[in-house]
């Protein structure tokens, strides 16, 4: 967050404005000839119902080091072990997206940084996404990160790649070809499919930001694997019917 300006402690979840820096967020990116339209990033829910228990959310904030704080998501109610796991899990992807931070050699000083979780119920999980977006005041663009977490509201564990699918690499080779077919239209691209790129290649590294949602499998991709910004897709459940492991197949329902 921007450096002393975050409150510590739990507070009610809100929606803050996106600083004009970065309203790259909600606008089309260029970079040369490659524009990615990026969506605004979902509103959190105040709460929620999950495998038959209801939840509350909000966030609370974190100290990552020079004043700077990361807002995660945190959960009550419920279930007490999905709880206790989820806030757990929300809390070391505030800390990855530091240590994303820290990778980069940002620059502190003369700098913001915000964060933006937003958590959402679905009958068997609890998810995360969390967006972050740093501005030096120097730089041309800021720049965008991204984390989730998934976690089975049934058996109080994180979900993982490895977990949804029967066979992993038959799971990531369905990634694989659905994002060819669904970026560019989603993008205003047109409707030809990509060829084989780098970002789009059926490994876990591009494909680990992910929640499951009532439409499909909504997967967020990291700053620059296609272009600068945070495209997202999703990849409809009939689509991946066939290479979900059987425990996960309700995630579809």
């Amino acid at each position: 967050m921007t450096r002393g300006r975050q409150r510590k402690g739990q507070r009610r979840a809100t929606i803050r404005s996106v600083p004009k820096r970065a309203a790259a967020l909600t606008a089309a990116i260029a970079l040369g000839a490659v524009i990615i339209m990026i969506a605004p990033p979902a509103a959190m829910a105040d709460g929620g119902t999950s495998n038959g228990a209801t939840y509350t959310a909000s966030t609370t904030s974190i100290d990552v080091g020079d004043s700077w704080r990361v807002t995660v998501g945190q959960i009550a109610g419920g279930n007490d072990t999905v709880a206790a796991t989820f806030n757990n899990a929300s809390i070391a992807s505030g800390r990855a997206m530091a240590a994303m931070l820290d990778a980069q050699n940002v620059v502190r000083t003369d700098a913001d940084f915000h964060t933006q979780p937003a958590v959402s119920f679905r009958p068997t999980a609890v998810s995360e996404v969390l967006t972050g977006v740093y501005y030096w005041q120097h730089a041309a663009h800021p720049l965008d990160f991204v984390t989730t977490i998934v976690i089975d509201s049934r058996t109080g564990r994180p979900i993982t790649l490895e977990d949804l699918f029967t066979d992993m690499q038959a799971g990531l080779n369905r990634l694989s070809e659905q994002t060819k077919v669904l970026l560019p239209a989603a993008y205003g691209r047109g409707s030809a499919p990509d060829g084989d790129r780098t970002g789009n290649a059926p490994v876990a590294t591009n494909f680990h930001h992910w929640i499951p949602t009532a439409k499909g499998l909504e997967i967020h991709f990291e700053d620059y694997q296609f272009a600068h910004g945070l495209p997202v897709i999703t990849v409809p459940w009939e689509e991946l019917t066939d290479v979900l492991a059987p425990g996960m197949q309700i995630l579809a329902h």
